[in-house]
This record gives structure tokens, C-alpha cells and sequence, in this order.
């Protein structure tokens, strides 16, 4: 029997939690072993259950997702973060990614991005809602490598393309019948090229850049 992916949903609105649970129902590698409708008791419930992966509201009574964020990493639980949110703002998605925090959904995206972005994010990969694309803006890493682009070989823009469509490098390798580890090598040249450092860069550049891939 397959193991699923345990999850717990905190969010403080009862109809868009139930509405979360209706859409991961749909999937049946995904259970959900708990629910919260504030940060303190999603905090308890992650450190008790230790889930797979809690997806957070960023806004709720008490602790924020944001500051449940912060205390998985301090405590080094092993569970993976997923935030939820209706902000579009620059700032709320700097800290998300201070944070190593795995995915950054928009609200409005979830019918289409959850279940994806789970198994993603269970799979040990980052998810960022292409809805948000349009907001990384001011970005001084993706302002200094305006032109990167230029300096990217086809092989290079291809895999660049696939990764701004949140494929990750197994997917990608598939697709293009190549190894993994080709992938992995290509994706690390792309990043020397273009000075990007951070687990979130490569993704935010492919996203940024993704009407000219």
C-alpha cells in the first residue's frame, strides 16, 4: 500500500477550509489528519502529529503562517510549509522565502495549484502560484540579470521554459529523455551563469522571465 502524504489545514475561515478539503480529497495519495482554525492550535497540531506538509493561512488569530514558519524552523520539525494567502504583496512573499518556506499559493489559484504543489512540495521541490508571477516585481537579483537570457544556450532555455511551468528536474528529464542528473547539471549552470543563489532563485527567474521563454 502506498503511503500518503499527511497533511493538516489551518485556516480561519470554516467554508474556505472545507472548500481546501473538498479540493485534496480528490487525490488519493493525500490525508488530512487534522484541521485548525487558529495558529496556536495549528502549531500544536504540527507538533504533535508532525505532518508531511501544513498548509497555513498567512492570516489567522493568534500566530500568523508566517510565525509558524518561523517556529518549524527554530524547532527543526521535519514538517514542510505551504502557505495560503490573498496578498499579492512584495513584502509578504520576501519573507515567505526568508523563511524556506515551500509553496506560496494565491487563494484565488488553489482549485488548479493544491494538489500539484502537495506532491511537489512532498517530493521535496518548491511551488510558486504562476498567478503571482506578475507581482515579483523590484526584484534586485532578477533586475541585475535583465538580459540573462542572452547569455543561456538552447538547452538551457528549454529547461528554463519547463521549470517556469513548476516542472520539476524528474519531470523535466522525462520530457526531454534525459537523465536526472543532466537536468540537475544544466539547472546548476544556468544558475552560475546568472549569479542566482537560494533554493527559490532558478524558480523565481523562470517565472519572471516566462512571456520570453
Amino acid at each position: 500500500m502506498v503511503q500518503k502524504i499527511k497533511i493538516i489545514i489551518a485556516d480561519d475561515h470554516h467554508i474556505f477550509r472545507k472548500g481546501v478539503l473538498s479540493i485534496v480529497s480528490e487525490s488519493n495519495s493525500i490525508e488530512v489528519i487534522g484541521e485548525a482554525s487558529a495558529g496556536n492550535d495549528a502549531l500544536k497540531l504540527i507538533e504533535e502529529k508532525k505532518p508531511d506538509i501544513a498548509i497555513l493561512d498567512i492570516d489567522m488569530p493568534g500566530l500568523s503562517g508566517l510565525d509558524i514558519a518561523r517556529k518549524i524552523k527554530s524547532e527543526k520539525l521535519p514538517t514542510k510549509t505551504v502557505i495560503l494567502t490573498i496578498h499579492k504583496d512584495k513584502e509578504y512573499f520576501d519573507e515567505a522565502l526568508e523563511l524556506d518556506i515551500k509553496a506560496y499559493i494565491l487563494k484565488e489559484s488553489i482549485a488548479n495549484d493544491l494538489i500539484d504543489c502537495i506532491i511537489k512540495v512532498y517530493e521535496g521541490d518548491y511551488y510558486i502560484s504562476s498567478a503571482i508571477s506578475g507581482y515579483l516585481i523590484e526584484n534586485k537579483k532578477l533586475k541585475d540579470n535583465k538580459n540573462g537570457l542572452d547569455i543561456l544556450t538552447p538547452a538551457e532555455l528549454e529547461i528554463l521554459k519547463l521549470i517556469s511551468q513548476n516542472k520539476t528536474s524528474s519531470q523535466i528529464a522525462d520530457l526531454l529523455y534525459r537523465s536526472i542528473r543532466t537536468i540537475e547539471n544544466h539547472r546548476n549552470n544556468i544558475c552560475n551563469k546568472l549569479g542566482l543563489k537560494g533554493p527559490h532563485a532558478l524558480l523565481l527567474f523562470a517565472i519572471q522571465h516566462k512571456l520570453k521563454l
